[in-house]
């Protein structure tokens, strides 16, 4: 005899309003896309701004740069030059004015990639500038006790041109900013100012850091 085949249960029919919706998702992503614009990508330009800006709020454009620059401090007793151990990125920057004033700003920037301190120098706070064969040289005003120091910046030259422009870009840079600061200016630029960055990594040397660093890391006689 041949067995019968056993039938299927028969399934319940769900209510319609129970019936679990069913997305489109290549529908829904389609509309998606189409209603969601990407923001324009960001020019190298606007990065680097935007980085800088972490240490220091004030800066608002960058008028030159070049990829790796050493700064060198002048020892006055043996008059010779020395390296200070920060060298990176150079930066000229325009800055935003301070408040109540519309005095037009300007600092050189180096972010160190050696440490954790970078270099800033308010141009107002430099008395003088001169080229000197591959060195760029700021003499820098300092307070009472501690004086004024002599920086030397020397610019790799990976471009034609590169170290002059960013040399030219400093003097001419300096020559606004210092025409039309004050000494409350200075003083009041020389504050606290710092970005996130800044307070959490990073730290904005003094002339007294910068030199400082250099003395103990000269051999004792």
């Amino acid at each position: 005899m041949s067995r019968q085949t056993p039938r299927k249960a028969r399934h319940a029919r769900q209510p319609s309003n129970l019936i679990p919706a069913i997305y489109d998702y290549e529908s829904d992503a389609a509309a998606f896309h189409a209603s969601y614009a990407p923001p324009p990508p960001r020019t190298n330009t606007e990065l680097n701004v935007s980085v800088l800006q972490r240490y220091l709020p004030s800066i608002q454009a960058i008028l030159s740069i070049a990829a790796n620059a050493v700064v060198y401090t002048f020892d006055s007793n043996s008059e010779s030059w020395d390296k200070s151990g920060i060298e990176g990125t150079i930066f000229v920057c325009a800055q935003s004015s301070l408040p109540d004033t519309h005095q037009p700003r300007a600092c050189v920037f180096v972010l160190n990639r050696r440490a954790l301190d970078n270099l800033v120098v308010d141009l107002a706070r430099v008395s003088h500038v001169e080229i000197a064969g591959e060195l760029v040289i700021l003499k820098v005003e300092g307070d009472w006790e501690e004086g004024d120091k002599v920086i030397g910046l020397w610019i790799h030259n990976d471009k034609d041109e590169t170290r002059e422009i960013n040399g030219a870009m400093i003097q001419e840079s300096w020559k606004v900013a210092r025409s039309t600061a004050t000494t409350e200016e200075q003083d009041l630029e020389a504050g606290a100012e710092a970005g996130p960055a800044m307070q959490a990594i990073g730290r904005r040397l003094s002339l007294s850091d910068l030199f400082g660093q250099q003395q103990e890391r000269q051999p004792a006689n």
